[in-house]
């Protein structure tokens, strides 16, 4: 395996409230063997809500390997991290 897969959970004042405190519990709905695979962290605002009605991306933001998703649930991010441990 070549690099870990970099996670990192916006703590943004719109994220956190919308969702973004729940992925930050993800050693509850990861499992080991996944999260030995990721570097995962809390990161300050992307700033990405002041983009939403641009691209229909709502909070919480979450960048995995620089690339940004939005909409994120605990479902959604558990199978992209699994995806990109997997690619």
């Amino acid at each position: 395996m070549a690099d870990k897969v970099d996670v990192k959970i916006c703590v943004g004042t719109a994220c956190f409230v919308q969702g973004g405190a729940d992925l930050l519990m993800f050693n509850d709905f990861l499992d080991d063997e996944l999260l030995s695979k990721c570097n995962i962290d809390a990161a300050n605002c992307f700033e990405e809500c002041k983009k939403c009605s641009v691209t229909g991306e709502k909070s919480p933001f979450v960048t995995i390997n620089g690339k940004v998703y939005g909409n994120m649930t605990v479902d959604k991010l558990s199978k992209i991290i699994r995806e990109a441990v997997n690619a």
